[in-house]
């Protein structure tokens, strides 16, 4: 395995996901599998849905043509493809939270089951089970993330980005095949999804997308010269997403409202009331994930006590915006 299977797999998945996403967009319209305009939804007009399958079958046409599958591999193909039929029967019909729920740990369970699993923690019960909440608490910060068109496929891309070329620099070309399939997945979508949308990925390729990522993180090596930048490296380039599910939860907990009920309540909704317009939103939110994505990349590169510093700078930066975005003031319907 080279370095220009993973530019391959890029662009395989970039064409196909370009290509098969109208194609997506005319069975969602012969289906009526429309995402509907209603009170709490921004768009005017029915919405083809059916994105986030285009986006999935171009990340196995990368991989099929560039990567031999080894068992973690399978585990989180086998979790994703889980999560995408939960998704798309989510997206006809509606699911109660608990079901959602118990399709996450399903696909979580298979994923460990197959070797997906952090290293850090020695006691194979403890590992099992870290490696469960983090891969369920990040295919939901995905799916919380899918509130503004781009925003999800975006942010995931620019991960994807990172995770393959921080894995590039490690000389794991598997891993950077992985990672840059889902990257050019999600960008041959993008076309189609950005502001002004055309096509929703729907919550069968935002739980996807999530789940998927999150696998990349546990199964790749970030090393630094200490463990604490170690870890912190893949919770940096999937940031934004942390950031943005931290925030609503916090805000939510504060105002004695239901976490798990929805509402406009985002940062990116928060940037709207600051007077940003919806491309302005979703570039600045791209520009964070950036920003994060290469201080992550920072960390890996920088000798002792400089990784840390850049650890801190980031996060106070980061909690900063935080505290900015917080003041903001929802008026919630």
């Amino acid at each position: 395995m080279t370095n220009i299977d993973a530019a391959q797999a890029f662009f395989i998945a970039i064409i196909f996901s370009y290509l098969a996403t109208p194609f997506m967009a005319y069975i969602a319209k012969k289906l009526d599998f429309l995402d509907h305009p209603a009170r709490k939804k921004a768009h005017a007009h029915s919405t083809p849905l059916l994105g986030g399958i285009a986006v999935y079958f171009a990340f196995i046409a990368a991989l099929y043509f560039t990567v031999s599958f080894n068992d973690p591999l399978k585990g989180a193909l086998i979790g994703g493809s889980v999560l995408v039929i939960a998704g798309v029967v989510d997206d006809k019909y509606g699911m109660m939270p608990n079901v959602k729920l118990l399709a996450q740990l399903i696909a979580a369970l298979a994923a460990v089951k197959m070797g997906v699993r952090v290293s850090f923690i020695k006691i194979p019960f403890l590992s099992a089970a870290f490696t469960v909440v983090w891969l369920v608490g990040m295919t939901n910060a995905f799916n919380l993330l899918d509130n503004l068109n781009g925003l999800s496929a975006g942010i995931a891309g620019i991960s994807g980005l990172f995770f393959g070329a921080l894995a590039l620099t490690r000389g794991d070309a598997a891993l950077a095949v992985v990672s840059f399939a889902i990257a050019g997945s999600c960008f041959g979508f993008l076309k189609h999804n950005f502001p002004r949308a055309n096509i929703f990925m729907g919550d069968a390729g935002s739980l996807f997308l999530g789940f998927i990522l999150a696998s990349i993180a546990v199964i790749g090596s970030w090393k630094t010269t200490s463990v604490t930048t170690s870890l912190a490296v893949p919770i940096f380039i999937l940031g934004y997403p942390i950031f943005d599910t931290t925030l609503v939860t916090f805000k939510r907990l504060q105002e004695g409202r239901p976490i798990s009920k929805g509402g406009g309540d985002h940062s990116s909704h928060r940037l709207a009331i600051l007077g940003f317009k919806k491309r302005r939103a979703v570039l600045a939110l791209y520009a964070v994930s950036c920003a994060l994505g290469l201080a992550a990349f920072g960390m890996t590169r920088a000798g002792a006590y400089f990784d840390m510093a850049i650890m801190i700078i980031s996060f106070m930066a980061m909690l900063a915006f935080g505290i900015r975005l917080g003041m903001v003031r929802i008026k919630y319907k």
